[in-house]
């Protein structure tokens, strides 16, 4: 793996990956949500529909548009193998078995690991083999193409769940991140409670700390945003404190009065300016 950031005097430097993980410490809820329920809270927010249970994966991946997918796809060549990190229900997994030779989905968790294997299952899919296993415990062979899409949020050490990646890649990486508004109003509402502008682990902090290791990814932008919507002020002021893990009567003068200014009521919901987009980073491992 790449290196050299060490060189940089202390004064010059901003701490990305211990930004990271201060972050990630944050985002791990003291309340115990199993995996299955995080997932569904994430689609939630992201404007996304989470999947039915009675629903094959594959039909829920048809559901949007994924420009995301599609350049990964026409990167894939049929004698390839991917790697899928956090493979979740197989929104991306089954895709790529339809073309590449064989798919590795790593998948710790055993809800979303059914429903991928029912979605494979359903397509007649043969090269599709799925792990139960985190993925800084797994021992597993090298492959073509290494892809993990919001998957690396609970890790604390990005910079080793990267390497390990890398390590585990012949000829392309893939990293999909959400990306912040960068006007948003959970940016305003961290920088006046946190500190700094983040209220969870992102591309642009993930983006630093992967430039910092020396990798030089490239990006593919999702060029549309999924703007969040809330019913009523309640459910909004709710949401800004889930994301900015505070609980109630925390801030709330605060937090009432940010949404009051910013996000606009239009036909009985209030609309924020903050949404779910996400970036792929790319790039060649260093070998």
């Amino acid at each position: 793996m790449r290196g050299g950031s060490n060189m940089l005097p202390d004064l010059c430097r901003l701490d990305w990956t211990a930004l990271w993980r201060e972050l990630t410490e944050r985002v791990r809820r003291p309340d115990g949500d199993a995996p299955s329920a995080r997932s569904r809270r994430r689609a939630v927010d992201s404007g996304a529909q989470p999947a039915r249970a009675d629903a094959p994966a594959a039909a829920t991946s048809a559901d949007r548009p994924d420009g995301l997918l599609e350049f990964v796809l026409a990167r894939l060549r049929p004698e390839h193998t991917v790697l899928d990190i956090g493979a979740g229900t197989g929104r991306y997994a089954i895709a790529f078995a339809r073309v590449a030779r064989g798919v590795t989905a790593i998948e710790p968790s055993a809800p979303a690991a059914a429903l991928l294997h029912d979605g494979a299952r359903a397509l007649g899919l043969k090269n599709l083999a799925l792990v139960d296993a985190a993925w800084e415990d797994v021992r597993i062979d090298p492959h073509d193409i290494v892809f993990c899409s919001h998957a690396m949020y609970a890790s604390l050490d990005l910079p080793g769940y990267v390497s390990k990646m890398d390590r585990h890649a012949r000829e392309l990486c893939m990293l999909v991140m959400r990306v912040p508004s960068h006007d948003g109003v959970m940016r305003e509402l961290s920088c006046r409670i946190h500190g700094q502008p983040y209220d969870s682990p992102n591309f642009w902090v993930g983006y630093h700390v992967l430039y910092d290791m020396g990798v030089y990814a490239s990006v593919v932008m999702e060029p549309g945003v999924r703007r969040w919507t809330d019913l009523s002020m309640a459910d909004a002021i709710e949401r800004a404190r889930r994301h900015l893990r505070i609980g109630p009567g925390d801030h709330d003068a605060l937090i009432r009065a940010t949404l009051a200014r910013r996000l606009r009521l239009e036909d009985g919901r209030y609309h924020w300016p903050d949404g779910m987009r996400s970036a792929l980073m790319w790039w060649r491992p260093s070998r």
